[in-house]
């Protein structure tokens, strides 16, 4: 299984051995000549595994290797220290760091192959058990049905997002999504064309959204968006996009429309209290537009 490599070493004659080690079993091979170089490249190729000199110009290997643990990018590619001889190769071990071996000079041919697979393998493991923790903790923080965040984790992004408009002074803004006639719709056409509703309504409000809100399911049918650096102006133009575009938007197999009520709460930002009162204001603007006919936006 032909992987990607990168070399570095001061001796050049180790280097060209090892290319010629690798090369030969058809794996793609990147040299950086320093150890500045060695970082650069270990961040740019995205190697799968790193050969890597003890004593490098520029940055000592051990201090590339501790800079690669440090970066997220490189925390777990795997590392084989290329020692030119005894006092290196114990220097190496000294340092403990993870995910590392030693190899200690004459480099031969079918250690260097070995070496090279068995850091691939190591690498597929690690990546196998990083998307495992990856998808298990994003499913500790979705709703199953619309794949958007629930509502426990947006209130703890609230609390986040709150200290974090009042340490800076930047407005924040919360936006409640309502829908107005999912029990209609549910009993017209049954409860599953309901939940496509709640999904597909969740993807369009995705859409809108920027990589800086913040989107999740808050309730049976309301959906919560927090919005940081928007003030109240910013948030009742989205607002009121949200009810066009649904309003607009056909619905399911049988073609049915449905609108949304909108309520908004904003702050400026310089008050912690004000800020983690937004959701209970945005609420109550809710109210009021499902009070005063739907398909609308209130300002709290």
């Amino acid at each position: 299984m032909p992987g990607k490599f990168l070399l570095a070493s001061q001796n050049n004659q180790t280097l060209r051995a090892l290319q010629i080690a690798l090369r030969d079993d058809r794996h793609a091979v990147t040299v950086a000549r320093d150890g500045l170089e060695a970082v650069d490249l270990a961040l740019d190729r995205s190697p799968n595994a790193i050969f890597l000199g003890v004593e490098l110009t520029g940055l000592a290997g051990l201090d590339v290797a501790r800079a690669l643990r440090a970066l997220d990018p490189t925390e777990h590619v795997p590392i084989i220290f290329l020692a030119e001889d005894a006092n290196e190769a114990h220097r190496a071990n000294e340092a403990r760091l993870p995910i590392t071996e030693v190899l200690t000079a004459p480099f031969e041919l079918l250690q260097v192959k070995q070496r090279a697979l068995a850091a691939l393998r190591t690498g597929e493991r690690i990546a196998i058990l990083r998307q495992r923790e990856n998808d298990a903790a994003l499913i500790a923080i979705t709703d199953p049905l619309t794949q958007l965040y629930h509502r426990r984790y947006i209130m703890h992004r609230l609390a986040y997002e709150a200290a974090r408009s009042a340490r800076y002074a930047t407005p924040l803004t919360v936006v409640l999504v309502d829908i107005d006639n999912l029990t209609e719709v549910n009993q017209r056409y049954g409860v599953l064309q309901g939940d496509e509703v709640l999904m597909e309504l969740g993807q369009m409000l995705k859409k809108l959204a920027r990589t800086t809100d913040v989107l999740g399911r808050y309730d049976a049918q309301d959906f919560i968006l927090l919005t940081p650096q928007t003030d109240a102006q910013g948030a009742h133009i989205l607002a009121d996009r949200i009810c066009t575009m649904t309003a607009s938007h056909v619905f399911g197999v049988d073609q049915f429309k449905i609108t949304v009520s909108v309520g908004v709460a904003s702050s400026a930002g310089k008050d912690l209290t004000e800020n983690l009162s937004l959701v209970g204001r945005s609420a109550a603007a809710l109210d009021r537009a499902k009070q005063s006919g739907k398909n609308r936006v209130e300002v709290g």
